[in-house]
């Protein structure tokens, strides 16, 4: 009886390590795209809105330059990382050409049912990024954090859930979500937007100190996206 166990548990855990790769070296298509800036973090680096106006940005709607700026690196910065680390093809994102909506930034805004009609891919997925200060809340539970500071703060959090379907159906196979917090409180200036600015911002080697801003938060939430898929 127990040989009998033993044979079913050494099978179920050869299906999910194959389930976990299953992924791998697959077209995936974006359908849906949102990108939410709380209204606290946005007070926060009001100081900033002469800098941020600056900012060079195309597909700009001209009515959220915040979101103009930060839309687009953040998907394709994400793009980039997921589809090195996790081995798959995320496609333009104007693969559904005229069959689906897009948003006034250029992203598709559909949901499954029309993707799978109209699309081609193994995979399909909703991104949704949230981005948020914890400044508030961190000054009333650990004020030794600010003794010192003498200057405008903001403590950034950096939220992603991926919802992922594959083409046989309209049931998530994954909802993936990656969380990140900046290290202390970050000081209102132009480098908490660096690498957001048209400017590149390189990031440090694991074991490697490296100061926070907005980017760096941004970069290791999607790490523990990918991370909370390698651990299904």
């Amino acid at each position: 009886m127990m040989k009998k166990y033993l044979i079913i548990l050494l099978l179920l855990i050869s299906w999910y390590s194959c389930n976990a790769q299953k992924i791998a070296n697959k077209q995936f298509s974006l359908i849906n795209y949102n990108l939410e800036i709380s209204k606290d973090f946005r007070n926060e680096i009001s100081e900033l809105d002469h800098f941020i106006r600056g900012i060079k940005t195309y597909n700009d709607p001209g009515n959220d330059k915040l979101t103009a700026v930060l839309i687009h690196t953040i998907f394709f910065t994400f793009k980039e990382v997921i589809e090195r680390d996790l081995e798959i093809e995320i496609l333009p994102i104007n693969t559904f050409m005229n069959a689906v909506k897009y948003d006034d930034y250029g992203y598709p805004k559909t949901n499954i049912r029309k993707a799978l009609r109209k699309g081609y891919s193994q995979y399909y997925f909703n991104l949704n990024v949230k981005i948020e200060s914890i400044d508030i809340q961190q000054k009333e539970d650990h004020p030794k954090k600010y003794k010192d500071i003498t200057f405008k703060t903001t403590y950034p959090q950096v939220t992603l859930n991926m919802t992922i379907f594959s083409k046989d159906g309209i049931i998530p196979v994954y909802n993936l979500t990656g969380t990140a917090v900046a290290t202390k409180p970050l000081q209102v200036n132009e480098y908490l937007l660096k690498g957001f600015d048209n400017t590149e911002m390189d990031i440090a080697p694991p074991g490697e100190q490296q100061s926070d801003n907005l980017y760096t938060v941004f970069y290791r939430a999607t790490k523990n996206l990918i991370q909370d898929y390698l651990n299904k």
